[in-house]
């Protein structure tokens, strides 16, 4: 094997790698997706409405550990609710 054909062999292998780390990098993207819009609806949740803002004090007044929890899982639902909206309007 003389020097060139090494050279382009060792290119090729970095070209490889750096084309791996993008198909990576996308797909770590596209999985992460789903949880950014999930965060971004809570972002908007809360912003939005007085009814986020009276669930969250509420969630921090109420001594009731279970009632808390309960009214968390219902602003969880409120979000996928809305993200649902928003993803299929009519």
């Amino acid at each position: 094997m003389t020097p060139q054909d090494r050279d382009l062999k060792k290119q090729l292998l970095v070209m490889k790698g750096e084309a791996l780390r993008v198909k990576l990098r996308l797909e770590k993207e596209r999985l992460l997706q789903p949880m950014r819009l999930a965060g971004s609806g809570f972002a908007l949740w809360k912003e939005q409405g007085w009814l986020g803002a009276a669930m969250d004090a509420l969630g921090k007044l109420l001594p009731n550990e279970r009632l808390r929890r309960w009214l968390q899982g219902g602003a969880r639902l409120w979000v996928v609710w809305r993200l649902l909206r928003r993803a299929w309007p009519r």
